[in-house]
Order: structure tokens, then sequence, then C-alpha cells
């Protein structure tokens, strides 16, 4: 392979990451490199037949599988999965269930580390693999805290994943707030039947999510009583990591004390009790 053309797939590569949130054809990326239709044709087809490009049903290019799954390994030599791994372990060896770790890549949110709980069954999922933002928990916690995906999904068909999910953007947007006012995220069989989510946002300065912290467990593991405690230790092991990472303990839009307070159980509970 000629260097030319792998500086054109490295072009290729920048340009859908840049432009995640638009919707890419050919006629976009050959104007934008300034190269032939034809040519540019066949790079993308290349592209996407090794992965590293996907087209959807409407002609349009996004970032591929292979690609992500490369983003994934390369996450995991940084220093976030690497100063986070230890955390997330002992988080696990606390609660019992299944810890994640989700970073944003482009306009999708993909979990980049996974440590299995004790539970008597457990979900596995596929580390780099997009998950739904508007169902999963650390999905929507990256919407609510990120203008630009909130947007997105709220202009998105939205999926009918389980009888939970939820597919009205009204709705959805009222989540959003809520998730901004708490600072965690609770989905409540709305992507798999029967398996529960939280997640909590670990920051890397106010306003700028760094990553998420995400538990998923069996709905018969994790009762209503427990949310509170639960997500207490989530937020400890996400102040844990962003110390870790040298950042000071944060929030959303101002500072916060480094011992992290206690979540408020009434606000909690009143969550909770608004999702059955």
């Amino acid at each position: 392979m000629g260097v030319d053309k792998v500086q054109r797939m490295v072009d290729v590569l920048e340009l859908v990451l840049e432009r995640s949130s638009a919707s890419l054809r050919l006629s976009d990326i050959s104007a934008d490199l300034a190269s032939p239709l034809s040519s540019t044709h066949d790079l993308l087809k290349s592209m996407a037949a090794a992965g590293l490009l996907r087209v959807e049903a409407d002609r349009t290019y996004r970032i591929g599988p292979r690609f992500i799954q490369l983003a994934v390994s390369t996450t995991r030599s940084l220093d976030v999965w690497v100063l986070a791994h230890e955390h997330l372990e002992a988080l696990a060896a606390d609660l019992g269930h299944d810890v994640y770790l989700a970073v944003r890549l482009g306009d999708e949110v993909i979990y980049v580390d996974r440590i299995p709980g004790r539970g008597r069954a457990t979900v596995h999922i596929r580390l780099g693999d997009p998950i739904p933002l508007h169902a999963s928990a650390a999905g929507k916690l990256y919407c609510a805290f990120s203008p630009d995906l909130e947007r997105q999904t709220l202009d998105a068909d939205l999926a009918s994943l389980t009888s939970r999910t939820i597919t009205l953007p009204r709705l959805l947007a009222d989540e959003f707030v809520r998730i901004r006012g708490g600072e965690f995220s609770i989905s409540r069989e709305e992507t798999i039947t029967g398996i529960i989510g939280a997640a909590v946002p670990v920051w890397a300065s106010p306003g700028e999510l760094l990553a998420a912290v995400h538990v998923s467990g069996l709905r018969d593991l994790v009762s209503d009583a427990e949310f509170p405690d639960l997500i207490a230790a989530m937020q400890r092991c996400a102040a844990d990591i962003a110390q870790a990472m040298g950042r000071e303990a944060v929030s959303g839009d101002r500072s916060r004390p480094a011992d992290i307070q206690p979540v408020d159980r009434v606000h909690l509970q009143s969550l909770t009790a608004r999702r059955r």
C-alpha cells in the first residue's frame, strides 16, 4: 500500500471523527478532501471492507467496528484505563455487581473495561461496541452532560429495546434534566429486560466528562433500598479515578469537596420511584 493511500485513509478517518454528528456521504468526503469521486469511492469501499468505516442504510459513512476495537486497545494503554482499573476492581469486589468504564468516541459511547461481578449470572457486553444512548445508564449520562449528544439523541428515532425503554423525546429530555440535577443515571430494564444499570461521571474538569463508571446487576439483586449506598460507592470510585488522573474532585458545574458526600437519599429514592 502506497504512502499516499495511507495518508488519504488517515484523512478520511479524521474527517469522519471531526464530523461525527453530520451525515457524510461519498460526495461530501470527496469534496472535503479534494479527491475525485471514483478514487474516493474505491478508497471508502476498501476501508469499509476492512471495518475501518461502516456504511449506513442511507449511504452515509461512520467509524467502523475495526477502528473502534483498535481505539479500545489504544485506550487500554492510556492513563484513564490503567489508572481506573484497580479502582473498578475494588468497586466490583465491594458491590458484587458487574462494573464497566465507559468513554466517548466521536458521537458514540463505548465500554473500554469490564470487571465481572460475583452474581450468579452476569451480562457480557462486548467492549468497543456502541451502547444505546437513550436507554443505557452510561449513554444517558453522557447525553445529559453533552449538548451535542443530547440533541442528536432527542432528534433520532428512539428504538424500543424493552417495554421500559423511553421512546418519547419529551420524557427523555426530562430524564436528562433529572440526571444533570443528581449527577447520576439509572436504567431500569431499559436496555435489557431484567438488568438494572447505574452510572456516575468521572470529571476531567467542571462540565467535561473524562469517563463514566457504570454498574449493572440483575433486577432481583438490586433493590431500591440499595441504590443510595450503591451510588455513593460509585461516586467515591469516580472521585478516586479522577484523583489518580491528577484531577481535583469536581462536579458538572461547580467545585466539589474531595471527600464526596453521600448522595441525597430522598432525591435518589424519588427518582427510582418515578422509573417503576
